[in-house]
């Protein structure tokens, strides 16, 4: 993706600023950015709490653009309910 100019940003809070940056993405401290697209790649309790999905969520009205996409590695989501909710969704 970084061949293509993509800025990848990663989070989890159960690892460091430095043990992100050891995967070579930029450790996102805050969310003070849009994304396009969230790989969801772990499935911790912190992101299952979070209704990533719900349109009045913290993270679809500030984090996301308005045509979100999700990845979801883990089979975190149910993929009918994403799109319901206007998400580009697809599962790995």
């Amino acid at each position: 993706m970084m061949e293509f100019g993509i800025k990848i940003y990663g989070y989890d809070p159960l690892l460091s600023k430095e043990e992100i940056e050891a995967f070579g993405v930029n450790a996102l401290d805050d969310f003070n950015i849009i994304m396009d697209c969230v790989i969801m790649a772990v499935v911790h309790e912190e992101f299952k709490n979070k209704s990533f999905l719900s349109t009045g969520s913290f993270f679809r009205k500030k984090v996301l653009n308005d045509k979100p996409i999700i990845v979801d590695v883990r089979g975190m989501f149910d993929g009918e309910e994403a799109k319901r909710k206007r998400f580009y969704c697809r599962r790995l």
